[in-house]
């Protein structure tokens, strides 16, 4: 038992990246996370009625349970405008803006923690040197 739980928590522990995938055939988008991107790329391709699906945009957080907490954000924020056709919790059909505006924050979002982990290896640096 505690190997299981053992394993649940480092793979809660590992990067973990939040995701906008887009269906070109309706124009809905998913918002989603997954450890290894690409592969869930191909997985929804297969698994949900869409046409080809392009990768819009992603920012990669350092566990699984803060993209899961933004993840979980931005499905609230968007409830409201959930993909009838697409079913499901994770698609929505969005306006051009509000793809922007969601690029937009993922692009700062990624700045800001690259800031912060340079402030990070600046402060080991100077404990070490």
């Amino acid at each position: 038992m505690y190997l299981i739980w053992l394993s649940l928590e480092m793979a809660d522990n590992r990067q973990c990246a939040l995701y906008i995938v887009q269906d070109t055939q309706s124009g809905d988008v998913k918002i989603g996370i997954s450890n290894d991107p690409k592969e869930r790329k191909k997985e929804i391709q297969v698994t949900y009625n869409v046409g080809h699906v392009r990768g819009v945009s992603i920012t990669w957080f350092l566990t699984r349970k803060e993209a899961l907490i933004w993840e979980s954000r931005f499905h609230k924020k968007f409830k409201l405008k959930h993909s009838a056709e697409r079913g499901g919790k994770e698609w929505f059909s969005l306006s051009d803006y509000e793809i922007k505006s969601f690029i937009e924050w993922m692009k700062q979002s990624t700045q800001d923690r690259e800031k912060k982990i340079q402030v990070l290896k600046d402060l080991i640096h100077k404990k070490i040197g």
